[in-house]
């Protein structure tokens, strides 16, 4: 295969295309609400990534900031993501509604799995800018579309894990300097797999293979500047309460679900990030099954 991926034959550009009827659109799903509440915790990060190397690629931009790698240290955050990563592609990667992509640790393994160990794929080589090890009740894929969570260090050991409500920075250390400061975000959607992941990996029937489990991962803003850590916890701070996880919207884009998200922004529940809505809106009105 060309190094820029220009000779792979794609079965497939993009996981999700405007105007076409989702198959998923059919009333199957049981309308399984996020496992997740208020202040519960959705794991730990595992590993922060930012771009190791630029490959070339096919695409317009010429490039692809798609291979990421692991960081040691705090990483500081700020509205476009983390400090050290780029985006070759600023139309659709990147963004104050793109600044971070969060991929499930236990997904990363599974895709090690299935690509074998002649891949080596390591932490950051899909894409994401942090793993998330998913705790006892669910993954970050589990948590609705517009959830507000909070990413930074957990209580030290005695203090009965109280936090508060923005996920301050946790203890103050030995010393009394001041502790590091997580950061705070809001789900704004989830991962279209495209082309260029599709290049990145060197499989034309990627973006369907990838597709097929829902558990794509999710995109990030970012509401309050910090740093991040690989052992930082992920909490929920505040839920919309519409029951439309990551995972069951992908998985589905029912209409159904779409009009309750349309709802629950017009109470002042969530902001929809433009990228999202355009499909929330296009979903609504199609027809079930």
């Amino acid at each position: 295969m060309r190094d820029d991926g220009a000779d792979l034959v794609l079965t497939r550009g993009l996981a999700r295309v405007l105007g076409e009827p989702h198959a998923g659109a059919d009333g199957r799903h049981r309308d399984e609400p996020s496992p997740f509440a208020d202040g519960d915790l959705v794991g730990a990060v595992s590993a922060v990534c930012v771009v190791a190397r630029l490959r070339p690629d096919c695409g317009a931009p010429g490039v692809s900031a798609i291979h990421k790698a692991p960081v040691d240290g705090p990483v500081a955050v700020n509205a476009l993501g983390l400090l050290g990563d780029q985006q070759a592609d600023r139309e659709h990667h990147g963004g104050l509604d793109k600044a971070l992509h969060v991929l499930d640790a236990a997904e990363a393994r599974h895709w090690a799995g299935v690509l074998g160990p002649e891949r080596g794929l390591a932490a950051g080589g899909m894409g994401e800018n942090m793993l998330i090890e998913p705790g006892a009740i669910g993954g970050i894929d589990d948590v609705e579309i517009g959830a507000i969570l909070s990413i930074g260090p957990g209580a030290a050991p005695g203090e009965g894990g109280e936090r508060s409500a923005a996920g301050a920075g946790g203890p103050v250390p030995p010393g009394g300097e001041s502790p590091r400061r997580g950061i705070l975000v809001t789900v704004t959607g989830v991962r279209n797999p495209c082309s260029t992941f599709a290049r990145g990996m060197g499989r034309g029937d990627w973006v369907e293979v990838f597709s097929e489990r829902a558990r794509v991962g999710v995109y990030l803003s970012v509401l309050r500047d910090g740093s991040v850590l690989a052992g930082d916890e992920v909490r929920v701070v505040s839920t919309p309460g519409h029951r439309v996880t990551c995972h069951r919207w992908f998985a589905h884009h029912d209409p159904r679900d779409a009009q309750a998200m349309l709802a629950s922004e017009a109470f002042g529940n969530l902001r929809l990030a433009d990228y999202t809505r355009k499909y929330v809106t296009a979903a609504a009105d199609e027809r079930v099954g």
